[in-house]
This record gives C-alpha cells, sequence and structure tokens, in this order.
C-alpha cells in the first residue's frame, strides 16, 4: 500500500524533526520517552517537569516546518554499533541494539547532521515530503512526560481547510471579515462583561425595592 507507507514515512521523519526541535526549544535534558507514528498521525512523548508554553509549542511548529521548507536530504546507513554511536548518533535510553544498526541522518548542508539518530522505520528522502507539519496538542501523558501530538501531509491539509472553514462561519456570524474576528470576539467580551455588570446592579436595585 504505497499511499499507506508514504504516509508514515511523512510521520516518521517528521517525528525525527520534531525530537530535534524540542531538544533545541526545552534544552537537550529533553528526550523521547515513546512514540506512535500512523499513518493519519504522530505521537511523540518526551521528559518534561513543565507543560509547555504556548510560546514554546508554537516556536517547535516553527523550526519543524523550517526545516522541511529547506528540502535537506534524508540518508539512512547500516553501520556498526559502535561507529555509529561514536559518529554522534542518538540511541534511545532502554532499548536494545545488535551489532549493526539502521541510521537516520537529517543533513544540514552537505556534511552537516541536523539530526543523527538510530532508527529502522522508513523514512523519506528529503524533510520537503512531509508536506505541511502541524502540531495539534501538547497535554501531560505521565509523571514528567508530556505528549504531543501532530499531523503532516494530507492531514495537514484538511486540518488546515476544516479550521479555515470554521473561521470563515465564526466571521460571517460575527458580520466581519476573518482578520478582524479577534477584535470583534473581545469587543464584544468587554460588551457582555458591561453588560453583566449593569444587569447585576439592576438586580440589586430590586431586591432593595
Amino acid at each position: 500500500d504505497v499511499e499507506r507507507r508514504q504516509a508514515i514515512r511523512r510521520n516518521h521523519t517528521a517525528t525525527h524533526l520534531l525530537h530535534k526541535a524540542l531538544r533545541e526549544v526545552l534544552g537537550t535534558d529533553t528526550h523521547q520517552a515513546g512514540s506512535l507514528v500512523a499513518p493519519e498521525r504522530l505521537r511523540f512523548d518526551f521528559t518534561s517537569l513543565d507543560a509547555m508554553t504556548p510560546q514554546q509549542v508554537a516556536r517547535v511548529g516553527e523550526i519543524v516546518s523550517e526545516q522541511v521548507v529547506a528540502s535537506t536530504p534524508v540518508d539512512t546507513q547500516v553501520l556498526a554499533y559502535a561507529d555509529a554511536v561514536e559518529g554522534g548518533a542518538m540511541a534511545l535510553f532502554g532499548e536494545k541494539y545488535g551489532e549493526t544498526v539502521h541510521t537516520i541522518s537529517i543533513m544540514e548542508g552537505e556534511k552537516d547532521k541536523y539530526s543523527y539518530e538510530l532508527c529502522g522505520g522508513t523514512h523519506l528522502e528529503r524533510t520537503s515530503d512531509v508536506g505541511a507539519f502541524i502540531i495539534v496538542s501538547e497535554s501531560s501523558a505521565a509523571a514528567g512526560v508530556r505528549r504531543i501530538e501532530a499531523v503532516t501531509g494530507r492531514g495537514a491539509y484538511e486540518l488546515i481547510q476544516k479550521r479555515f472553514k470554521t473561521l470563515k462561519q465564526t466571521a460571517g456570524s460575527l458580520k466581519t471579515s476573518l482578520d478582524e474576528v479577534p477584535t470583534k470576539v473581545d469587543a464584544l467580551q468587554d460588551e457582555v462583561s458591561e453588560l453583566k455588570k449593569e444587569l447585576a446592579a439592576l438586580r440589586t436595585q430590586a431586591a432593595l425595592s
């Protein structure tokens, strides 16, 4: 099933980009604590005592998207375990590896490796084949472990279309343009707040009379 396999490749290569981006934003103490690579989505668990801020989540998404747009090569090699680790390949804590391992390198320039990990899964040939990357959620998975869920490729496109449709419907209900929706919502919230104060005052007057 070529289409299904390509979808898995998108989410798998994006998982490696996500891992690297998280370590850039949160620090190198952050590491993988579990993952799921499926055709329709990816899930990545990582060590962190604190929830990510919206700004951190946005920055991670930006870094991954920058790597996708850069269209850098994804190189796969089979090496001796000792040679791979000596060369800087990241191994997962608790995993058992044989004498020979499969390595995945996402390049940055002709010689530098942006991401270099031991991984036996299927991957893309270039990062641009991810198509698009969108973080759907960031939540708690367990004590000291956070979880990010994201979509790529067709799943990302469908999510964009769904959210854009919702935004258009909201703009229509508010009788304003798409760009002015946040401003209009803020104005309505202020108006509701004032009306609540007026209502409370009227109720107080009614009770006293």
